[in-house]
């Protein structure tokens, strides 16, 4: 096995899938979701990695998706795409037009409606692989949260999308962050991409009355126009969304709005850790060089599930 001075490395009794696990539900999360900066980063191999450490550990839980995952062939690249695997006694939330010709799921309940018809919650009877999506609104999501996690008695397992977590914002659920060589650039400006969106998420909780001097309340999105507006002030000031997604600036100017302003939000979300995946179409680049780029970056613990290393 690689090793890298500074960088920690798994063995046969705690796996680096273990000791994600262990970092993911460290605060008694009620669901994890895992987001990626891109497509192809890694998403799903998290998901899935996490989902076999769980029931390495006997902990049943509940899967279900933001969007639509687990698809054979990716519907916007025709890339192949890892399959979502389902252990035993998984309960999972999937629409009616996703349910596999199969004996090997117990129809337990019916959710809201979606495009693919209404969500069925589902225990799983034996190992398999199928696709599976999630309700349309951020009400129904976290409503099949909930329901997954009544049913199921465990932690609920997520496969999410970057800019559709606003309706964990101020609850009790844990965020992994996907990020690799299929964003695009080099080492460096991969890991810096994944520090501000670490950032970004990481954004303080606001509570009436306990900041001093003018405070300013952004209902809706905080764009580049707002955000050059906030630039221009000259008093110090505390800025205040309802939660980090409302965010939408990137780059050079969210990073002179938060030198600017106090940027704090009402609803905080929790990002917990980072994995990290060297493989691109197009090349790869060095695991523990990246590994440790984006640990620096964003402060996290990260992990590559399969170099096996931890940063």
């Amino acid at each position: 096995m690689l090793r890298v001075p500074g960088l920690q490395h798994s063995n046969i009794s705690t796996s680096v899938s273990d000791q994600l696990l262990s970092t993911v539900l460290r605060d008694d999360a009620r669901s994890v979701v895992v987001v990626g900066t891109a497509k192809n980063v890694g998403k799903t191999v998290t998901l899935n990695a996490l989902r076999a450490a769980a029931f390495a550990r006997g902990v049943l839980g509940g899967v279900t998706s933001i969007g639509r995952d687990g698809e054979a062939i990716d519907a916007v690249d025709g890339a192949p795409k890892p399959a979502v695997r389902l252990e035993p006694g998984t309960v999972v939330a999937l629409p009616r037009s996703l349910l596999p010709v199969s004996p090997g799921l117990e129809i337990l309940d019916v959710g809201a409606a979606s495009a693919l018809g209404p969500i069925v919650f589902a225990r799983v009877r034996f190992a398999m692989t199928c696709e599976i999506g999630g309700p349309p609104s951020a009400r129904a999501l976290r409503a099949t949260i909930e329901r997954l996690a009544a049913l199921s008695g465990g932690v609920v397992f997520v496969d999410g999308a970057i800019d559709r977590v606003a309706p964990l914002a101020g609850g009790d659920d844990t965020i992994v962050l996907a990020t690799g060589a299929a964003y695009g650039g080099s080492v460096a400006q991969i890991a810096a991409a994944a520090g501000q969106t670490i950032r970004r998420f990481q954004l303080p909780a606001y509570h009436a009355g306990e900041r001093e001097g003018q405070v300013v309340m952004v209902r809706g999105a905080l764009d580049a126009r707002r955000a050059q507006s906030l630039l221009t002030a000259e008093r110090a000031m505390t800025v205040v969304v309802a939660d980090p997604t409302r965010v939408t600036v990137r780059g050079e100017l969210f990073d002179a709005l938060c030198a600017h302003v106090d940027l704090r939000c009402e609803r905080p979300l929790r990002p917990v850790a980072c994995t990290t995946s060297s493989f691109a179409a197009d090349g790869s680049l060095d695991p523990a060089a990246l590994t440790a780029a984006v640990a620096r970056a964003t402060g996290l613990p990260v992990y590559d599930l399969v170099a096996r290393l931890v940063a």
